[in-house]
């Protein structure tokens, strides 16, 4: 395709493909009268750039997430995979700086301001959060790099020494024989990972796995096809209420606070049937004294940093919880499996 027909198809200036080719961003080919001919692959990677800068990337950052090598079978999901980390960015970009100013709005509402320097130092500070986080948003939770080594990690503990994998398969076959004990035919799993727990379920159930990391799901999808797989998170609404019979959650609900937690248990009872069950394998504390205990028994027999591994997440304290589903009129049960490992049960009535 020449440059004219280009500029025309994507809305694009020629001194914007002469800018890309000198960058080296998007090069296309010469014909034989040395005019540029632009290949598939290149308006390709120019439709990327053009979302990509449109959400306020760097053209040199662009160039490095345009050379990028994909295999053709995946190619397309993670390319838009890429896009849609960049909307969110954007969007938690302008949310963060849309509050600030919220926040300032209200407070000079409602008193004498004398210096406005303080408003807009407090705008200030909030971009340069938003700049800073601008060079981890391809992977700002780590779990697209852990995608390929997941399985391995989780079940030979690799380099953990709070072993918080153990007995992974054990504590997947209990989630099972829970599902199987209540006759379930549909399970969602939120945080599905690799998609290990669908293993250990049989073919008459119809199994959907969720999980926000677009790797971890083709992981997913290349040991188990036949597995219905969306791109999520426990805080998405719902994309279908009253539906399964059972959700699922394995080794995932710690990366919640206690507020979100309690947003997530909402959204995933709007998943179920009357009678459905949400069921959480996960680190958790019976309460804050046994958390404490178990941080002066750490400190004492090993390293500072084990515990930190620990503060750095958000360990699900079992009591907190079961108060916030009963007073919602849900039955909550919970069995200890092993060291931090607990199964959770709350019951849609």
């Amino acid at each position: 395709m020449n440059t004219k027909t280009v500029c025309k198809q994507l809305n694009v200036s020629q001194k914007a493909l002469r800018i890309y080719e000198d960058l080296g961003i998007i090069v296309p080919k010469r014909d034989e009268n040395n005019y540029r001919n632009y290949g598939e692959n290149d308006l390709l990677k120019l439709r990327q750039l053009i979302l990509l800068k449109e959400m306020g990337i760097p053209l040199k950052k662009i160039n490095e997430i345009l050379s990028k090598d994909f295999d053709e079978e995946n190619k397309v999901v993670r390319i838009l995979d890429i896009q849609l980390k960049a909307v969110e960015n954007k969007i938690n970009e302008l949310n963060n700086i849309k509050n600030t100013l919220e926040q300032s709005i209200n407070e000079v509402l409602n008193k004498d301001v004398i210096d406005y320097n303080t408003y807009f130092d407090k705008i200030d500070k909030c971009l340069n959060e938003n700049r800073k986080k601008r060079n981890i948003w391809l992977d700002k939770w780590g779990f697209d790099s852990w995608a390929k080594s997941y399985d391995i990690s989780v079940q030979k503990n690799l380099n953990d020494g709070l072993n918080l994998f153990e007995k992974y398969d054990f504590v997947l076959g209990s989630v099972a024989q829970i599902i199987f004990e209540n006759n379930a035919l549909k399970v969602i799993d939120i945080g599905c990972g690799t998609g290990n727990l669908y293993e250990k379920l049989n073919d008459n159930i119809e199994f959907t796995g969720v999980d926000q990391s677009v790797e971890m799901l083709l992981q997913a999808r290349g040991k188990y096809p036949c597995m219905n797989l969306r791109l999520g998170n426990f805080l998405d609404e719902p994309f279908i209420e009253n539906e399964f019979d059972i959700v699922t959650s394995t080794f995932a609900f710690h990366h919640l606070n206690s507020l979100e937690k309690q947003k997530a248990i909402n959204l995933l009872l709007r998943y179920l049937k009357p009678g459905g069950i949400i069921i959480i394998a996960d680190l958790m504390f019976l309460n804050d004294m046994e958390r404490m205990k178990q941080k002066e028994i750490l400190l004492q027999s090993g390293p500072n940093d084990l515990w930190d591994i620990i503060e750095d997440e958000y360990y699900t304290n079992i009591e907190e919880i079961k108060n916030y589903s009963e007073q919602l009129g849900y039955e909550v049960m919970y069995e200890h499996i092993v060291n931090f490992t607990w199964i959770l049960q709350i019951v849609k009535k």
